[in-house]
């Protein structure tokens, strides 16, 4: 042991051992510090020189592509806007239709065919206090005629007067079980039935209007703008057959035209009713064909249609000549035929050949007429009043009903309802009733007993009885009772102003 530590030469000190490993361990930490430094350099350097080659080109390119132009801020000029010139329509050709084959042909241009076009799903309202600019873009002006009479044609209207004037829901509902049928029997064409055709699809579309449907009616209004086409388009009377079928078009113009302004339906109204203007007798009466000898013929029947229809023309503003001068004449002409005697034997079917034959229904007739014309209160009706409610009323049943019974109840039920009082009262607790008892469950009515003018045409026959049925249904609302009226001369000349009233019974 001695030998071995002795031997300095051989052996490493203590201090000499750590000097050693001091050493060693700087070497490690150079060499784990340089290797990553100089890598992270090296990266470093590369990356810059890229970004370096990288960014000189983008500017040598955009420098070289791009130009710069300043260009002067210019003022957008104003758009010049051309009036439009007012389209001339073209013309209308209208083929008369063939009444075998209930056919008619009309080249109807866009500018006419959308003067019925549907504008609105709403339902229309035509009561009293409507402006008739809410339903159409054409201004009708209000006559003191006019605005009392058409009644509360709207849905409101309808309900309220159905309750006060004593009618039921019941009724309401059959009335809309044959307005549905009317709609399914109506011709492709708008017309209805097979013959006389004027007549019938006058009196459907009365029927519906008195509804308060128009052509921009939701659920009827299609069916009642074909009607009125079809009207508006077809002949206007021809002087054969009897004048039925022009004085119920007429009739169906005029209120058409008084709700809905239609310039469509105003300039055929004018000339339908200078036809009746001019077809009356100097006495204020009718014939058929308006034939003016009165001497040949002064028949009631015919003439009830024209009373009606020229009131309804007085209703819907219509100018022509003559109108007010007419509707005096046709006043003066029921009262000199007018105040039967005890049992209301009055009015006569035809005062040339049978003055002194009595009719039932003409009894109604005159009565409705002179009543429309504000004349409910003189004392040559008084007697077929009273007749009405105490002889005909015993015969208002389907099963033992007299030949043309349902033609004088249509004119009944109105004059009764524009009396109101206890005549109405006894009247209305039978006729709806029997109306309702007596319908078909697909909503068509039978005429009751016998009518001489039967067509042996089942579908038109009950068109017939069907619209006649429903205008009583709706005789609620379809006009006022005892409205007060005044008519004033308006083409005429030296005819004075004259008030007619009669009492107001809903004041």
């Amino acid at each position: 042991m001695s030998d071995y530590y002795d031997d300095k030469d051989s052996y490493l000190s203590q201090e000499e051992v750590l000097e050693i490993q001091e050493e060693y361990r700087l070497k490690r930490l150079m060499e784990s510090i340089i290797g990553p430094t100089l890598s992270t350099l090296f990266h470093i350097s590369l990356i810059g020189l890229l970004a370096y080659f990288i960014q000189d080109t983008y500017k040598k390119d955009d420098l070289n592509d791009v130009k710069v132009t300043i260009v002067e801020d210019q003022p957008i000029p104003p758009l010049e806007v051309k009036p439009e010139e007012p389209e001339i329509p073209k013309e209308i050709k209208v083929v008369d239709p063939k009444p075998t084959k209930m056919t008619v042909e009309i080249e109807v241009t866009p500018e006419a065919d959308s003067a019925l076009e549907d504008t609105n799903d709403d339902i229309p309202q035509t009561d009293d206090n409507l402006n008739l600019e809410e339903v159409t873009d054409v201004t009708v002006s209000n006559s003191n005629m006019f605005a009392p009479s058409m009644g509360g044609r709207d849905p409101g209207g309808r309900a309220g007067m159905v309750t006060e004037m004593g009618g039921t829901p019941t009724g309401q509902i059959h009335l809309e079980k044959a307005l549905k049928w009317l709609q399914k029997v109506q011709n492709p064409n708008g017309s209805w039935g097979s013959k006389n055709q004027q007549a019938y699809t006058g009196l459907a579309l009365l029927t519906f209007l008195a509804h308060g449907d128009t052509h921009i009616s939701k659920e009827y209004g299609h069916t009642v703008k074909n009607a009125m086409q079809w009207l508006a388009y077809d002949t206007v009377y021809k002087k054969h057959g009897n004048g039925y079928g022009h004085a119920i078009k007429t009739y169906a113009l005029c209120e058409a035209y008084a709700m809905t302004g239609l310039p469509l339906l105003e300039n055929v109204m004018n000339k339908c009713v200078r036809i009746i203007i001019d077809g009356q007798q100097n006495g204020g009466g009718y014939h058929y064909g308006y034939n003016r000898n009165e001497n040949e013929k002064q028949d009631l029947s015919i003439a009830g249609w024209n009373y009606q229809a020229l009131k309804a023309a007085y209703g819907a503003q219509c100018d022509e000549e003559g109108l007010v001068p007419a509707i005096y004449k046709s006043i003066e002409w029921l009262k000199r035929h007018g105040g039967g005697d005890d049992n209301g034997n009055g009015f006569p079917y035809n005062v040339v050949k049978s003055p002194t034959g009595k009719k039932h229904t003409m009894r109604a007739v005159g009565v409705l007429c002179l009543q429309l014309y504000g004349e409910g209160n003189t004392p040559e009706i008084k007697d077929e009043l009273d007749a009405i409610v105490k002889r005909d009323l015993q015969n208002l049943s389907f099963a033992n009903a007299p030949q043309e019974s349902l033609y004088g109840w249509y004119y009944a039920t109105q004059a009764m309802f524009q009396k109101q009082g206890k005549h109405w009262n006894a009247w209305r607790k039978v006729f709806e009733r029997e109306l309702v008892k007596n319908q078909h469950s697909e909503g068509y009515w039978e005429y009751p007993g016998k009518w001489h003018g039967e067509t042996h045409d089942l579908t038109t026959d009950r068109v017939y009885a069907t619209t006649l049925c429903s205008l009583m249904l709706t005789v609620y609302y379809r006009y006022l009772p005892g409205s007060k009226t005044v008519i004033k001369p308006r083409t005429a000349k030296g005819v004075r102003d004259r008030e007619i009233e009669s009492l107001d019974l809903l004041d």
